[in-house]
């Protein structure tokens, strides 16, 4: 069994290509409300997980509930590609 040493308040970026496992990996080590998956919020502004063209919509929520729960001390982990350096 593989035991993650996380503390309490971090940001964990899980990051890969699609398909890679981030998000069975999220959801086998950390609870549902401590991750933010950038599928679930383009869901949330347009309906639709795979539609990119609702990318930056869905990035700009999820940056304001991580910022919120990290303010709040909380361990927030974000489920995207995080393919770019910023």
């Amino acid at each position: 069994m593989t035991v993650l040493d996380i503390p309490e308040l971090a940001l964990v970026a899980l990051v890969g290509v699609s398909g890679s496992g981030k998000s069975t990996f999220a959801r086998r080590h950390f609870l549902p409300s401590q991750v933010l998956s950038s599928d679930a919020f383009r869901a949330m502004v347009a309906d639709d997980e795979n539609d990119q063209s609702a990318s930056a919509d869905a990035f700009d929520a999820l940056h304001y509930v991580a910022g919120k729960r990290l303010r709040a001390g909380r361990l927030t982990v974000v489920d995207a590609t995080n393919l770019q350096p910023h």
